[in-house]
């Protein structure tokens, strides 16, 4: 029998193989998804920098410049040559290679390309029609954009990305080679190897066929991180920067109780009326479709408990939800409706926006989105400031970019320090009980937040002479200092 419903569209100048108007890029269905994606394409090629971006390049420019691994601490002079659990070393040097490519547009292009990557594989997996997808796909572009930020949790978005993809297409063989790579980039392979596990359970309550296979690889998973420079003191030390994380109070691992983390609260509860309304279905549902959803779970925990991980919630829970609300439709006979001049007239335009929207964000060489560290007044007073040298946690890294050629006082590297230090230096910087501090480290010069409890007590310090201040920072030097 002949086909006529190929007949007719291929008489209407349609593709029969991808349904698409021949000669045509875009249909209706994908002009909303294409204009998002051109906008992610341009936050993607100038995402932010952090504190944290730029004593990871300077260690990857460590590594670089002397071709070793970065194995103990050498940029402070209160841990100076303590042994140091780099555990970003691959991700340290990835940034830096960017940088020396290209500089820091560079550096932000490729954190942004690999948030992007992870929300493209992401949204790759959600099914269902376009109404449901249009409406998930904003929904899992604001619960990741707190991430995209030049550090290496972007790494993690898009190899948790490509773990579901691995999932879906029963590559599953994968996973422990790619949980080596994730350990040597980012400690966040703890959430891989939770996924290596769930995929184990979920064969031995139901692919019973896979068990011997899937608990040899979870296995293999977990003993991944140990094919690094921390060996079998991996998952030791990564627990202690948790727990040390914890105990100051940072702010990433607070619970996600305010208003800009409300994504996580409706994802989680989609996946939770999804769970139960289908709770009945699990059995007959593909394995990939249980296995997304017992992950979903795992990684709720884990967002309720540190808002630093709703990014990778929404990235495995919204294919997830989708999926399991997901029911196969009969072969469809009308292809696609082909978009019209107006909807390039409107792709044009986005791109014109985007385009300019990128150029504003990097005028002033990207000051206003972090990737100026410190202004150059600023540089010169602290050049002229004596050592040893005051600074707060959140601007050590900054700082040991900026200035090379001194080292810091104490920055955000939790592997780096003692606690006991931490704790001393948040009692100056938030307190400004800063005096027997600077007595046993024999600082003469300080550079404090402004404004601050810290800089409002040195200003009436008759011990203390500002040198320098701006809106954000100030400097000051003790009138009476002498090299120890």
């Amino acid at each position: 029998m002949r086909d006529y419903t190929a007949l007719g569209l291929a008489t209407r100048g349609y593709n029969r193989c991808s349904m698409r108007p021949a000669g045509r890029f875009l249909s209706d269905e994908q002009l909303v998804p294409t204009l998002l994606f051109i906008l992610l394409v341009g936050f993607a090629v100038a995402v932010p920098a952090q504190n944290d971006t730029w004593w990871h390049l300077r260690s990857g420019l460590e590594m670089w410049r002397t071709k070793h691994l970065l194995t103990t601490e050498a940029f402070s002079y209160t841990a100076y040559g303590a042994p140091l659990g780099n555990h970003w070393w691959l991700s340290q040097i990835l940034f830096y290679g960017a940088y020396a490519l290209g500089g820091l547009k560079a550096v932000s292009a490729f954190a942004g390309g690999c948030a992007l990557a992870a929300v493209a594989l992401s949204y790759g997996l959600i099914r269902g029609t376009t109404g449901v997808r249009f409406a998930l796909l904003p929904l899992l572009i604001f619960a990741t954009e707190p991430s995209w930020v030049a550090r290496p949790q972007v790494i993690s978005m898009l190899l948790l990305a490509l773990t579901a993809r691995l999932i879906v297409a029963d590559r599953v063989r994968w996973l422990p080679v790619l949980c080596v790579v994730w350990a040597n980039a980012h400690a966040l392979v703890v959430l891989g190897v939770a996924v290596a596990g769930v995929v184990a359970i979920e064969a031995i309550v139901w692919s019973r066929e896979h068990v011997r296979r899937d608990v040899a690889i979870a296995i293999l998973c977990a003993v991944a991180p140990t094919v690094s420079p921390l060996g079998v003191y991996y998952w030791p030390r990564v627990l202690a920067t948790v727990s040390m994380s914890r105990a100051l109070r940072l702010d990433e691992y607070r619970a996600p109780l305010q208003a800009a983390d409300f994504s996580f609260w409706i994802v989680g509860a989609l996946l939770a009326w999804v769970t139960w309304t289908q709770r009945r279905t699990l059995a007959s549902r593909p394995r990939a479709d249980r296995i997304a959803l017992a992950a979903s779970w795992v990684l709720a925990v884990a967002a309720a408990t540190a808002a630093r991980n709703i990014a990778f919630f929404a990235i495995l829970a919204l294919p997830a939800v989708s999926r399991l609300l997901h029911v196969p439709a009969a072969r469809r006979v009308r292809p696609p409706r082909p978009a019209g001049w107006p909807a390039y007239v409107i792709v044009a335009g986005t791109i014109a926006f985007t385009t300019i929207l990128v150029g504003l964000r990097w005028r002033d060489h990207g000051a206003a989105i972090g990737w100026t560290p410190m202004p150059p007044a600023l540089v010169q007073a602290i050049r002229q400031c004596p050592d040893p040298i005051f600074n707060p946690m959140a601007d050590g890294g900054p700082l040991m970019w900026a200035v090379p050629d001194r080292r810091v006082f104490i920055d955000s590297r939790m592997e780096a320090y003692p606690l006991a230090l931490f704790r001393r230096s948040q009692r100056a910087d938030v307190a400004g009980d800063y005096a027997d501090l600077f007595r046993d480290y024999h600082i003469g010069c300080a550079m404090v937040a402004t404004p601050s409890p810290m800089g409002e007590r040195m200003a009436g310090d008759e011990s203390m002479t500002k040198v320098y201040q701006d809106l954000s920072h100030a400097v000051y030097r003790r009138a009476d200092f002498t090299v120890p």
